[in-house]
């Protein structure tokens, strides 16, 4: 594919327009193409990614038609008689090969309607066309068949004309790198002409382009001296306008807002999802915050959060204000009668159904009988690419360029964002039909020109290297630390090249932070704006000098219960404060990750639906099934404890997952029904609540289970959808820390006030190899594993510890060597330093000699 398009230049006025479809179907008068269903010819057509396509028809579809469109470019004529498979060898590249050719053949010819309008103009002559095109320039080197084609056929009939002189280099480090990006030569040394500075992510990148374009209008530019050249990715085209609005700059280039969505393409999509059944979290969410309803922005944000985290929503249902009827209707149905009134209903819910009601309609002719093909209807709802007006040329603004097309201006300086992550050029996906050398053997064999990932990664550093080609005084790029989810960040392709034309070690070399060491307000060149100092808060946090930071006020009265009493910790609050204290701390406050995301099989689901079947199977008073009545009651406890918390799971794209889960979670129910035989044991209470004290602290929580053994002692059971050796290695390490709680708490719960501590066994029970894990105090029953000593006083000292310091108004901040602790030292999986959050403020460990002081 060219770098830029073919353009032409007016023999009469000499004014330079670009070659596009539509002036090529005006000039010579192209017809129509003739409409094609893709989707419809590959129903029944047998090719080699036939199975793929039964499991994903939509995307195994776009693969498809991007692999025809490759293939009609790689020939001269586009047209697949222009396809010889006599010289290819036989195997895997001419089956593929031969059954797009089929395909092609099977469509008539037919091609998509920009090239429908390439070939036949190559078909015509010069007395055919209605204006001279005569075309600027020559060919290019990563043209496709087709392109070369097209090209020498227009020349032929109108000549061509001198393109442009190549743009002069800029002076300097800036220079060098212009001309020698892609080549090997003696690097030169770095110089103000070619700056490259380090931000927090892409959102402050952009807020500081805005203040270097402002900074360098203040030294005497024009703002049509500027250009920004910034990734296609909303990340960073979402702040573009309202960062330059605040500073007063005007834009020339930028696109059409990125949020022109369909929404009502949404709102349906997520409707026939949420009565197909069942009702994925995620549509309703949608659903609720959708501009087409009624109810206001705010309540809306509350539904869609409790429906996130709790797959249904208390506020929606109490909630009586306009457009209440919609949540009476967010059921599944099971005929196309009930459907079409549902959809109805809602619609006249909103604040105009007009805008649901067509498309309604739309759905009608495919619902007939009592049949609900629900794939076809989410391909007629499904939300299409609302057409953009067209882009605002305000010549006397800065300029903003696209990342994958050539500036089309010339610009003093240039400010290039995105110079960390996967950027300048963009990696270069497989093609999903051919490898490499399947590519070239094609080539070789049949004269068909496909792109390959080499030919298209040298084709995107070469067009990287054009656009920095447009500054003639100066070039500035932004590199992010993270991206806005708070992963880390490394330096692109591009500016790795760059800094290897400078001589740098690395491309991290080159990095500078946005502040000087003084750590003033001031950046480099004067930018600064009005809503981002770039100081050094701004940049990375500000670690204290000693391992804690002080904390106002008493962070255990933070939580409040519905009387105003504080609320009591529970056993894995306790184990996260283990862990982190400020993971601890920033739960109290709710300051957790609440990020969107669809139903999940995670580790918290699997356990909740091994522990729920568990509890219907062994319910308060039973004691030892045997193996005969476990298989009898199984399906029905697995199938309500699904229903009850993970409903989505009966889904057909779920199928193996569930298979899979039933198996190990009948095994582990065998296992478990064993183990209440052969000590005599009677399920006494499950899921009960315990309270009592740890330190000053009101503790309570529930206990999976409490047994009644043979001897008259009580067992405290937990439920652990996990192997017994790792809470083994926890036990021994003596870091348990949850059933030692619930021994506390046993005595102290009015119920078992009676209970002694020497009558009290902890334990708890694996399901993934059906052990069952005890203290010293377990040893004799049958089907154990004892760990003898005292399984919690480490976890215990450390508790303790954190309590004691966070009482005093501290907070200690975790090290970086804290989770290679905790995992191989304590066996404790530290999930808590997963939070970004947390990682972000990890302290640096001491060094040996700071150790040795």
């Amino acid at each position: 594919m060219r770098l830029s398009p073919f353009e032409t230049r007016s023999p009469t006025t000499g004014a330079e327009r670009p070659i596009t479809p539509d002036l090529l179907a005006s000039t010579f008068l192209a017809p129509r193409a003739a409409s094609h269903e893709l989707a419809d010819i590959l129903q029944d057509f047998d090719a080699p990614w036939s199975n793929s396509y039964a499991v994903d028809p939509d995307e195994v579809s776009q693969h498809i038609a991007a692999a025809l469109r490759q293939l009609a470019l790689a020939t001269s004529g586009l047209s697949v008689e222009a396809i010889n498979l006599s010289n290819l060898p036989d195997g895997r590249a001419r089956q593929h090969l031969a059954a797009l050719k089929s395909l092609w053949e099977r469509m008539g010819d037919a091609l998509p309607e920009d090239l429908h309008i390439a070939r036949h103009v190559l078909g015509c002559s010069i007395d055919d066309a209605l204006e001279s095109l005569p075309i600027i320039g020559g060919p290019c080197p990563f043209e496709s068949r087709a392109e070369s084609a097209l090209r020498e056929h227009l020349s032929m009939l109108f000549g061509t004309v001198p393109g442009p002189a190549n743009p002069t280099l800029a002076d300097g480090a800036l220079g060098h790198v212009q001309q020698h990006l892609l080549a090997t030569s003696p690097p030169v040394a770095p110089d103000d002409t070619l700056q490259v500075f380090g931000l927090r992510d892409p959102r402050e990148e952009i807020a500081f382009a805005a203040a270097r374009a402002q900074a360098l209008i203040r030294q005497g530019y024009r703002a049509q001296d500027i250009g920004l050249l910034v990734p296609d990715d909303p990340a960073y085209q979402l702040a573009i306008e309202p960062a330059f609005t605040r500073v007063g700059l005007q834009l020339s280039g930028m696109a059409a807002p990125l949020s022109l969505r369909d929404h009502a393409g949404e709102f349906l999509t997520n409707l026939l999802a949420i009565m197909r059944g069942p009702a994925p979290r995620m549509a309703l969410a949608s659903i609720c915050i959708s501009p087409l309803t009624q109810w206001p922005a705010d309540a809306g944000r509350d539904f869609a959060s409790e429906y996130i985290e709790n797959g249904w929503s208390r506020a929606a249902r109490a909630y009586n204000g306009l457009g209440a009827k919609i949540f009476d209707e967010l059921r599944p149905v099971s005929t196309p009668g009930q459907l079409i009134a549902r959809l109805c209903s809602i619609a006249n819910e909103l604040f105009d159904p007009a805008q649901l009601m067509p498309r309604i309609n739309a759905l009608r002719p495919l619902l007939r009988g009592e049949y609900i093909d629900w794939s076809s209807l989410a391909r007629v709802v499904a939300p299409a690419a609302l057409t953009p007006d067209e882009e605002g040329r305000f010549v006397e603004g800065v300029s903003v360029f696209s990342e994958t097309a050539l500036p089309w201006r010339s610009v003093r300086h240039l400010i290039v964002a995105g110079a960390a992550g996967t950027y300048w050029p963009r990696p270069v996906a497989a093609n999903p039909f051919f490898t490499e050398s399947e590519i070239v053997m094609i080539e070789g064999a049949t004269n068909l020109k496909l792109p390959s990932r080499r030919q298209t990664l040298a084709r995107r550093l070469e067009l990287f290297r054009r656009q920095l080609g447009v500054a003639t005084d100066g070039i500035t790029l932004t590199a992010s630390a993270r991206d806005l989810e708070g992963k880390q960040l490394a330096p692109t392709t591009g500016l790795s090249l760059i800094a290897r034309a400078l001589g740098a070690n690395d491309a991290e070399a080159l990095i500078a932070d946005a502040v000087d060491h003084a750590q003033s307000s001031q950046t480099h060149g004067g930018a600064i704006t009005s809503d981002a100092h770039w100081d050094e808060e701004n940049t990375r946090p500000v670690l204290p000098e000693g391992s804690e930071i002080g904390i106002p006020g008493d962070p255990f009265a933070l939580g409040k219960a519905a009387d105003g009493a504080t609320k009591p910790q529970s056993p894995s609050r306790l184990e996260t404060m283990l862990v982190s204290p400020l993971a601890w701390l920033l739960g109290e406050i709710g300051a957790e990750d609440r990020t969107w995301a669809p139903e999940l099989l995670d580790v918290l689901t699997l356990g909740k639906l091994v522990h729920s079947t568990l509890e219907t199977l062994f319910p308060e008073g039973a004691s030892g099934l045997d193996e005969t009545a476990i298989r009898v009651a199984f399906p029905a406890a697995f199938e309500t404890a699904i229903t009850q918390s993970a409903p989505w799971l009966v889904g057909d794209n779920w199928v193996s997952e569930r298979t899979n889960l039933a198996r190990e979670t009948l095994e582990a129910a065998l296992n478990w029904g064993r183990f209440l035989i052969d000590n005599g044991a009677r399920v006494r209470r499950v899921e009960t609540l315990l309270s009592g004290a740890y330190h000053h602290l009101s503790i309570n929580g529930r206990a999976d289970c409490l047994l009644e053994l043979a001897d008259d002692r009580i067992m405290v059971v937990d439920h652990k959808r996990s192997s017994s050796s790792s809470r083994r290695k926890r036990m021994e390490a003596a870091a348990d820390l949850q059933v030692e709680l619930y021994r506390r708490m046993i005595p102290t719960t009015p119920e078992f006030a009676q209970v002694t501590s020497d009558r009290i066994v902890t334990a708890y029970h694996c399901t993934l190899d059906g052990r069952v894990v005890t203290g010293p105090e377990g040893k004799g029953l049958k089907g154990v594993v004892t760990v003898n000593g005292q399984i919690g006083s480490t976890a215990n000292e450390i508790v303790s510890g954190h309590i004691k310091t966070l009482s005093k108004g501290r907070l200690a901040l975790n090290l970086v060597s804290d989770s290679q602790k905790f995992e191989t030292g304590l066996g404790i999986k530290p999930y808590a330093l997963d939070n970004p959050l947390v990682a972000a403020f990890l302290l640096p460990d001491p060094s040996q000699e700071d150790a040795n002081v």
